[in-house]
């Protein structure tokens, strides 16, 4: 505390003087950046951040998941296996290349091309790119396939002319920013893309500063030499809200933690009644604010309401100790049970996690935390051998169409199926409703069945949802920081306040 209010003065003489309204400074973590797009060597929220104002694609999601367009004007279905794409003509590449449909071709075959790519995932239903003319094209899908827009928002296009006279090098993009500059582990320069297609951005250069130490990019913001931090910890909220000419900007994360159980194995979780006591006996509340420091929404579903398959109807079973030991007496647990609860390692998971131990040993079940390294989980869950599991998913598609597909439907990994099913759980009813949700391209009648499949698994109490993470980014007061629900820094979006 005294650390922070001790250079508060210095800090309002540097915001009153700090930018020419033409240059933005971005502190990201040291580690967080792994590559130019298409040469990424992992997909992370920071890396896609960087690259998404380098690149663009097809389409693009907007503050709160909508699709919008982008490099394509507007799109159809011929037929259920055909989306035809309309492109815009005014669109150049960094470099002068003219953007074209050889361009979409291009970009999508150089990912289907290699399956080692970190982004190969997204587009395996993806058939054959067929060139219509200069300016349309036609993506095929070997099955109906709902969700391909969410999924080519990740797809973004690169100059087949540029790419095939080198192997790697600078990124070249369409993007509202240019690359400039780049020393690994050190920094990152952007300057605006004056010939770019969209609005003119206001910010002229970008700089994003890597710091391998948290506190080194808190001490640079502080000292004026930084301008957004994407991600505080919870913990600097008070302090920092406390320095005038400071903004925290709140945002959720994509991520719904829950507790799972296991569905196969001779265990007291085959019994709903056990599993809703366990629910009733877990005081989300006070997890939140002792462990979370507030800074963590409840949970009701497997996904945020950002996500399209969202059922607002759905609403968390109550804090209720009476209940719940009523449901353990009824089914013949009043004495309670041993269960070990598994949990990959990690400050506040494992805090957490004991947290719910003591909960729930008020309703005699005594929880052993067993705590893993991240390949140990892994390796115990996908081997179907816990019990009692810590865990969570980010649904990056926005569409809640993938929790059926990995994680409520019965498993079937011939098929692809129930991969994440790490519990065995099995419901014929949600196993047909997935099934319909995976082809209808109707998106209002999609809507509907994943509204109530996710109210039938909740009904059930195929897991016990907790919460999603809320962060913090802290921006200066001259700048206007849109947020989003992917958390991504779109530069063209930021605004100088005069």
């Amino acid at each position: 505390m005294l650390f922070f209010l001790g250079i508060s003065g210095c800090i309002d003489e540097e915001i009153e003087n700090k930018t020419d309204g033409l240059d933005l400074n971005i502190a990201y973590g040291q580690d967080v950046f792994n590559g130019f797009y298409p040469w990424v060597d992992f997909i992370n929220q920071q890396t896609l951040s960087i690259n998404s104002n380098i690149f663009n694609s097809l389409v693009e999601f907007g503050e709160r998941y909508q699709i919008i367009p982008t490099l394509a004007e507007s799109w159809n279905n011929p037929d259920k296996l055909t989306w035809r794409f309309f492109l815009r003509k005014d669109v150049k590449f960094h470099n002068g290349d003219i953007f074209s449909a050889d361009d979409v071709k291009y970009s999508i075959d150089l990912i289907k091309g290699d399956k080692n790519n970190t982004l190969y995932s997204y587009i395996t239903m993806v058939k054959e790119v067929i060139i219509v003319n200069d300016f349309t094209v036609d993506i095929v899908t070997l099955e109906p396939y709902p969700i391909l827009l969410d999924k080519l928002v990740y797809i973004f296009m690169v100059s087949k002319q540029n790419s095939e006279e080198i192997s790697n090098g600078y990124p070249i993009g369409t993007g509202a920013y240019r690359f400039s500059e780049y020393v690994k582990d050190n920094y990152l320069v952007l300057e605006r893309f004056e010939g770019y297609w969209g609005k003119k951005p206001e910010l002229q250069k970008v700089t994003f500063t890597f710091f391998n130490d948290y506190e080194d990019r808190l001490n640079n913001f502080l000292e004026g030499n930084i301008d957004i931090i994407d991600s505080i910890n919870p913990t600097d909220y008070d302090n920092l809200s406390k320095i005038p000419g400071v903004k925290i900007l709140p945002f959720i994360f994509n991520t719904v933690t829950y507790l799972g159980f296991n569905f196969v194995e001779n265990n007291p979780f085959l019994d709903l009644r056990v599993r809703k006591a366990i629910y009733h006996a877990i005081n989300l509340y006070e997890i939140i604010e002792n462990v979370i420091h507030g800074s963590a929404e409840p949970a009701s579903q497997f996904v945020s309401e950002y996500i399209f398959g969202y059922n607002p109807e759905i609403q968390r079973l109550s804090y209720d100790l009476t209940k719940a030991r009523q449901y353990m007496k009824d089914a013949g647990y009043e004495e309670g049970f041993e269960i070990t609860l598994d949990c990959r390692e990690g400050e506040v998971r494992e805090n957490v996690s004991r947290m719910i131990a003591d909960q729930l040993s008020l309703i005699n079940i005594t929880v052993e935390v067993n705590i893993l390294s991240s390949s140990d989980f892994y390796s115990k869950i996908s081997n179907r051998e816990s019990l009692f599991y810590f865990f969570g998913w980010a649904t990056d598609s926005a569409d809640a169409g993938e929790i059926f597909d990995n994680i409520l439907r019965s498993v079937d990994f011939e098929n692809g199926f129930g991969v994440s099913n790490f519990g065995n759980y099995s419901n014929q009813v949600i196993d047909e409703i997935a099934e319909d949700i995976s082809s209808n391209m109707n998106p209002v009648v999609r809507l509907d069945l994943m509204k109530e499949g996710f109210a039938i698994a909740m009904e059930d109490v195929v897991c016990v949802p907790l919460y999603i993470l809320k962060g913090y980014c802290v921006v200066r007061d001259e700048f206007s920081l849109p947020i989003r629900a992917d958390g991504l820094i779109k530069i063209e979006n930021v605004k100088i306040d005069n």
